[in-house]
């Protein structure tokens, strides 16, 4: 008999690394679930601001639900202050995002990667072991 888990994960790779004054983030575009593969034009690339972009892999409709959930508090931070939330503020929006959803977390593995003031910008996060 089976366990129920209500989490699928779907695979897939991100990398990201970065220089004195650059940030390269890549990832594959597969998608898939067991040994079916689902799709191959999959982008697991987000875009949250001019400077700022996540890679996540993991399960689909955690990483979907994620992505919505930033760009809707990125868009409140606009309004509010006239200006696109930085790299390090975007990092600590998705570390405390993350962190309330501890006891049923995002199946998803992020890197979030980008440009400050100083140059470069890495973070990556991974999921719980389930």
């Amino acid at each position: 008999m089976s366990r129920f888990s209500p989490y699928d994960n779907n695979g897939g790779s991100c990398v990201a690394i970065a220089g004195a004054d650059y940030c390269v983030i890549a990832s594959d575009t597969r998608m898939s679930t067991g040994y079916n593969i689902l799709t191959r034009d999959h982008s697991k690339i987000y875009k949250l601001a001019d400077k700022c972009i996540l890679a996540s892999s993991g399960f689909q409709a955690d990483m979907k639900a994620l992505q919505k959930l930033l760009a809707a508090r990125h868009l409140i931070y606009q309004h509010q202050h006239n200006k696109q939330m930085s790299c390090p503020a975007m990092g600590q929006l998705l570390s405390n995002t993350l962190y309330y959803k501890r006891f049923f977390p995002y199946y998803t593995f992020n890197v979030l990667g980008g440009l400050d003031n100083e140059g470069k910008l890495i973070w990556w996060w991974i999921a719980v072991e389930l």
